[in-house]
């Protein structure tokens, strides 16, 4: 591999590394109380419990307790939990709910299963911290690579056109960015991955931080859609500041 290129990827790898925790899929049935994809919440009594735009329960996605994890800007303690509908429509229908640990706890709720689109079952997982770089398909990999590229070559390049131009004579350029930078199956922190495109650069860009990723590589008991991703972001601030109702929630797939 050329040497100025080698050190475009190991320049991209230093700015770009972030740490995040990689979701593993365990045995068992979750419990209330479990970090878990699908299945019932943890559901303070004197809460109302999140409906749809028909007025039907909506389904867990994910529960963690972040007490879990331990990541730049994220609270220390705190149960995130997000519902989807259970039809899972395009866009996503979804609300978020924090909620203090150790509360009584409702043992009455709806059961409202995602067997439908994304899950056979509810799927007990638990966290494991990692790292991961920026994918090929973040909204920010094209400045962030374009200044890397212009610092080492010397360039003034704006655009994945001129990017091109510029790396032509190493044919397939992009090839590392593709497959060994983001954490496959699904993460808490890091960075997203997408089949189609990044919906923050149509949306809202200020939505820097991915809270959650999960994709249909986790585990042969999900698929979304065909072959898809579901994934949630926050702006940095109202991560901070644990106004998690600003999230934003969204899936692709192929």
């Amino acid at each position: 591999m050329d040497e100025r290129f080698k050190k475009v990827i190991e320049k991209f790898k230093e700015v770009t590394l972030k740490e995040c925790y990689k979701i593993e899929c365990i045995d068992g049935e979750p419990t209330i109380l479990d970090d878990k994809i699908a299945g019932t919440p943890y559901f303070p009594i004197g809460e109302e419990y999140p409906l749809d735009k028909d007025g039907n329960p909506m389904a867990l996605l994910l529960q963690v307790n972040l007490k879990n994890i331990d990541l730049e800007n994220y609270p220390k303690k705190g149960i995130l939990e997000v519902f989807i509908d259970k039809d899972v429509d395009y866009p996503c229908q979804f609300k978020v709910k924090y909620f203090e640990e150790g509360l009584e706890y409702r043992n009455d709720l709806p059961e409202v299963s995602l067997d439908r689109f994304i899950t056979t079952k509810p799927i007990k997982i638990s966290l494991v911290k990692n790292v991961c770089n920026m994918g090929y398909s973040d909204y920010r990999f094209l400045p962030t690579m374009a200044n890397i590229v212009n610092e080492v070559y010397g360039t003034n390049v704006t655009n994945f056109s001129e990017l091109d131009k510029v790396l032509d004579y190493l044919g397939d350029w992009y090839e590392p960015f593709f497959n060994n930078m983001t954490i496959h199956g699904g993460n808490i922190g890091g960075y997203p991955d997408f089949t189609q495109s990044d919906p923050r650069s149509r949306i809202k860009e200020d939505l820097e931080e991915c809270v959650f990723k999960i994709d249909s590589n986790l585990s042969k008991e999900i698929m979304i859609g065909d072959c898809g991703i579901i994934f949630g972001f926050i702006s940095k601030e109202n991560l901070k500041n644990c106004n998690f109702n600003e999230m934003f929630v969204d899936w692709d797939c192929c």
